[in-house]
């Protein structure tokens, strides 16, 4: 990252005030937009153009380069992988540092478990396929357990304590709380080595507080615009934004009936560079589907689910899982499933889903 005493035209007055916006680096205030530095900072549009223009040549990225330039300055980039061989494979090594990545799908169909999986994984050291990086998770569905991000840890032989010390977690209570602890965010991945950024779920609580097609218009424009937030940091940071997006069932006639469609309609289709829906198969697996990437062709993979998070196949959860279950007995945490609790739950929440188009 590049000081904003590198920008020039930015003095220490208006560093101060920058700052005082949580814009700390030159990547941070070259992605920003004048109206926004006005608002925030106090700075006038005039000038917050100049120090914006000034910033982004600056940092370099912002400028017509070539394509063997940037070819070569994205294969330098580390890639997070997933530890599945199969998933990595399709991925072509794995997901691209900068990138915003969705899991949508019904209920149980593992988009949380995504969650944990890519947290604990991006703690891993760069040369293990990790980012070497904290975790922020903005949780605004309660979802979130210790206990899980343990096993997950203790499956990547990783230092349980470690790994959750390294994740900041904050309970979201509506979206004006989430917009405004959002701004925040860039600024931590920039100063704080925050590498993952994971929102589960995203669309959850919009759907709750913008019911009704008379509110549909400003509920899309409140994603839209947090959205384009999202975009911007994880182009001036390189931290991966994760996001989890419930489905919901369109209605229609025979083949034009949709009963898996992804909430937010074109708002989030084009957002995200990573585009999964995911879904349960056969009992103990699940499905991952690459819905949409400008450079993968779409792919399926299947795969085995239990403590510690995904297996590449019902051996390796065999071989690796009685582990994890060993280490949580020993520090007093049940492994035992209620079978009748789920199927209550997974029946409220695709209930649920269903009722909203």
């Amino acid at each position: 990252m590049t000081g904003l005493e590198a920008v020039p035209g930015v003095g220490p007055s208006i560093a101060k005030k920058l700052h005082a916006a949580f814009i700390t680096t030159a990547e941070l205030l070259a992605v920003q937009r004048p109206i926004e530095l006005k608002e925030r900072a106090g700075i006038p549009e005039g000038t917050a153009m100049k120090i914006i223009t000034n910033a982004q040549q600056q940092v370099g990225k912002y400028t017509f380069r070539s394509g063997l330039e940037v070819e070569q300055e994205d294969l330098a980039k580390p890639l997070l992988r997933t530890g599945i061989e199969e998933l990595d494979q399709s991925l072509m090594g794995g997901l691209e540092i900068g990138s915003i990545v969705e899991f949508y799908g019904k209920a149980s169909g593992g988009k949380t478990q995504w969650c944990y999986h890519l947290a604990v994984r991006s703690q891993l050291p760069v040369e293990e396929g990790g980012l070497g990086g904290a975790v922020l998770w903005l949780d605004t569905e309660k979802a979130f357990k210790a206990s899980i991000v343990r096993a997950n840890a203790v499956r990547w032989g990783l230092d349980p304590d470690i790994v959750l010390g390294n994740i900041r977690k904050v309970d979201i209570v509506n979206s004006v709380h989430f917009m405004t602890l959002f701004e925040r965010v860039p600024q931590m991945c920039a100063d704080e080595n925050f590498q993952l950024v994971v929102v589960d779920s995203l669309t959850g609580q919009y759907r709750q507080e913008y019911m009704g097609i008379s509110n549909l218009g400003t509920r899309q424009q409140t994603i839209n615009s947090m959205l384009n937030k999202m975009r911007r940091a994880a182009s001036a940071t390189d931290a991966i934004f994760l996001y989890t997006n419930q489905a919901i069932s369109k209605p229609g006639m025979g083949m034009f009936a949709q009963l898996n469609a992804p909430m937010g309609g074109h708002i989030l289709a084009h957002a995200s560079d990573y585009r999964f829906m995911v879904s349960e198969a056969e009992a103990g697996r699940r499905k991952i589907v690459l819905k949409d990437n400008a450079g993968l062709p779409n792919f399926e993979v299947k795969l085995s689910i239990g403590w510690g998070g995904f297996y590449d196949d019902a051996h390796a959860l065999k071989r690796q899982e009685p582990e994890v279950r060993d280490y949580l007995a020993a520090h007093g945490y049940s492994t035992r499933i209620d079978k009748s609790v789920q199927v209550v739950d997974e029946a409220t929440e695709i209930e649920e889903a269903s009722e909203s188009t």
